[in-house]
């Protein structure tokens, strides 16, 4: 059943993206479904299992999200990524398993994540050890113990861009911090990328930001979808599309 909801989910990004191309064949059936590590989680996350015992940090993403972010990262071939709100991981290894595979930057692909927790033991505990280590993919966790938001009050102290090519929300869901964050995405300097927001109905958070337009930049086109708008009516977050006119 799951295969079927992120067969369909994949699809409907494809159309409102423009992408010419079978990303679920070329990325799902091709990649993630002959992933190990991958597979196990997919299974331990969609066993019924208590994310309060198992990840007390947050919830789990869900499987849908994670596999439509795997294979934006891949056909892109994104080397950069912030996410905010790491939790167990679970985003965390599907990200890392498709930067490892994908092409190289001047300093290699690498996530940079931020979590207002410090927890070791607990943050990025789903993450397979074998994505933890891997030497073709840098993953950043020097920011641990920072909120989102003076992560970015830092970076204007200093008078620093950011250029990446997608950010992902998955950390405080209320209407205040969610608008925030997007509003610091937007200042990207990247020519084209991705915004993806986690529970993206929280605070209805989705409706109201298309209601006053918050998802518009001066100088990018911009596409989205969610569940709201995909066949789903539900399951699929939030996917914003920028590309510099």
């Amino acid at each position: 059943m799951v295969w079927d909801i992120v067969k369909i989910g994949i699809e409907d990004v494809e159309k409102v993206f423009n992408i010419q191309d079978n990303l679920y064949q070329k990325y799902v059936e091709d990649e993630i479904k002959k992933d190990k590590d991958l597979l196990n989680l997919i299974n331990f996350r969609d066993s019924g299992v208590d994310w309060q015992k198992e990840t007390p940090l947050g919830g789990m993403g869900t499987t849908l999200n994670a596999c439509v972010l795997y294979c934006l990262v891949r056909y892109y071939g994104m080397s950069d990524i912030l996410e905010t709100g790491v939790s167990g991981g679970y985003y965390s290894s599907f990200i890392l398993s498709a930067l490892s595979k994908s092409k190289d930057n001047s300093l290699g692909p690498m996530l940079k994540s931020l979590e207002i927790s410090n927890d070791e033991k607990e943050i990025g505990k789903l993450v397979p050890e074998s994505l933890k280590n891997t030497i073709n993919v840098k993953w950043d966790k020097s920011f641990f113990g920072l909120d989102s938001l003076e992560y970015f009050r830092n970076l204007h102290t200093t008078k620093t861009h950011h250029e990446y090519d997608m950010y992902c929300h998955d950390s405080l869901h209320t209407m205040a911090h969610m608008t925030k964050e997007l509003n610091e995405f937007k200042q990207s300097q990247s020519n084209m990328y991705f915004i993806f927001i986690d529970d993206e109905k929280s605070d209805n958070f989705w409706t109201r930001s298309l209601q006053t337009n918050a998802f518009k930049r001066n100088g990018y086109s911009v596409k989205w979808i969610s569940g709201n708008e995909s066949r789903l009516k539900g399951h699929l977050g939030g996917f914003i599309f920028y590309v510099k006119s």
